[in-house]
């Protein structure tokens, strides 16, 4: 009993979370239909994990007086969440064909109607004596009229589930946002492990009305832990469109900040040779600031909240005040400024650095684009040694640049993040810098 305590304890807080996530969209939205059955089929899914707790459970029956009363709580519940889930299938279906067919209002009232029979049946049985929290369907399964209550139910569940199986893969080929689509392929999952719930007990019900079924621990404590899976499947599941669409922002944004992090060196050298080509300079700092350097950021938004944004214009830092708002725009503006760098550079571009920069990497065991990196970074290395002490080469403005991304702007970041590695960290840029310059450069012993 501690095992199922614990376990509908936790799946109780990861539904009712879902509950309280998507009515905030239905309190936004009241009258959205399909907002409507969704937080009246989460919230309905979510109960049975209070009531069905063994302590809660018997709990409600001492309180009321009637013994596995709880029983018929945590069953109509659940029904009454597969009839939402019944009908929010039919809506969709009915916006998808444009039109509501009459099985779909056949599937409608035939869940209404076993909510009904089973509020009948559980009344006109007689499931007096001891508690049965746990094992309630195999102990009463032979008892009049529970018998109808509990394959009614169970028969529900399972048209419910094959419905979901259904609708939801079907549906999860045919929409346009990613999320959605895993949301619902997650709920398709979900019903399955619905159906490791509903279908054991049915096959062992059927096998008690003709022998002994050795189903009995099947049905009593393996079936409600796959109903437990399912339902924190779809909690997540049907709740995935809303919070994945934020979370792919946030991973989104922590990628083109890492890359823009590992592009600054190089970016921030050429602008330093180029500074009209960029749209804000570098700022001098004695560090590089940081999203976790939460202290700064906040003390400035401060003293600017207060001073007044307009007082403060001419002191704002342009590259920090929009880091945060246009990272997308600012990765963009990097990979521009560098390739506008790369041509600008092209007078100052020494054959030697390349050929040093090769012959060193080639040594070290690189190849293909780790090798064409590393040999990009010495050569724009050299060329802004050269360009800053004033030395140019004549007849190099036909110097071809490495683009391995061949315009694809997300190839063209992870291209230039590897060179930009390079530039920084790699000890063959320096030591090809220095071959060319023929002096006796050391071997570099590892590679960045």
């Amino acid at each position: 009993m501690l095992l199922f305590t614990v376990v509908y304890g936790i799946l109780a807080v990861i539904t009712w979370s879902a509950f309280a996530y998507k009515v905030r969209d239905l309190l936004r939205d009241p009258h959205n239909r399909e907002l409507q059955l969704l937080c009246l089929a989460i919230s309905t899914f979510a109960t049975p994990f209070v009531l069905a707790s063994p302590e809660v459970y018997m709990g409600i029956d001492r309180v009321l007086g009637i013994p596995n009363f709880a029983t018929l709580l945590v069953y109509t519940s659940v029904a009454v969440c597969l009839t939402s889930f019944v009908a929010l299938l039919v809506r969709w279906s009915s916006v998808a064909e444009n039109k509501l067919r009459p099985h779909h209002w056949l599937l409608v009232a035939y869940s209404v109607a076993t909510i009904a029979l089973m509020a009948v049946c559980f009344f006109l049985g007689n499931v007096s004596g001891a508690e049965h929290p746990m094992d309630f369907d195999v102990h009463f399964e032979h008892v009049r009229y529970i018998s109808v209550f509990l394959l009614s139910y169970q028969l529900l569940f399972t048209v419910s589930m094959a419905g979901l199986i259904r609708l939801c893969w079907r549906y999860a080929r045919a929409v346009e946002g990613p999320w959605l689509a895993r949301g619902l392929r997650l709920v398709t999952v979900g019903a399955v492990f619905g159906l490791g719930y509903s279908v054991p007990k049915v096959v062992n019900m059927l096998w008690d009305f003709l022998g002994r079924s050795p189903l009995h621990y099947v049905s009593s404590v393996v079936a409600p832990m796959s109903a437990s899976v399912s339902a924190a499947l779809f909690a997540v599941g049907f709740t995935m469109p809303a919070w994945g669409a934020g979370a792919g922002r946030v991973r989104d944004f922590a990628v083109a900040f890492r890359s823009y992090r590992r592009l600054y060196p190089l970016w921030q050298a050429i602008a330093q040779q180029f500074p009209d080509v960029v749209l804000f300079p570098p700022v001098p700092r004695t560090a590089r600031w940081r999203v976790t350097d939460l202290r700064r950021l906040t003390g400035r938004q401060v003293i600017e909240v207060r001073a007044g944004r307009l007082a403060l214009r001419p002191h704002d830092d342009p590259e920090v005040d929009h880091t945060a708002q246009d990272m997308e725009l600012l990765l963009t503006r990097q990979v521009v400024e560098i390739r506008d760098g790369q041509l600008a550079l092209r007078p100052h571009y020494d054959p030697a650095v390349a050929r040093a920069a090769r012959e060193l990497a080639g040594a070290r065991g690189l190849t293909g684009d780790r090798a064409e990196a590393v040999v990009t970074a010495a050569q724009i290395a050299g060329a802004l040694r050269a360009k800053a002490a004033g030395r140019e080469l004549p007849g190099r403005q036909d110097v071809a640049l490495h683009d391995p991304a061949d315009g694809d702007l997300q190839r063209e970041v992870a291209w230039l993040v590897r060179v930009s590695d390079a530039y920084r960290r790699s000890p063959i840029v320096p030591a090809a810098l220095a071959r060319s310059d023929g002096a006796a450069a050391p071997e570099p012993a590892v590679e960045a």
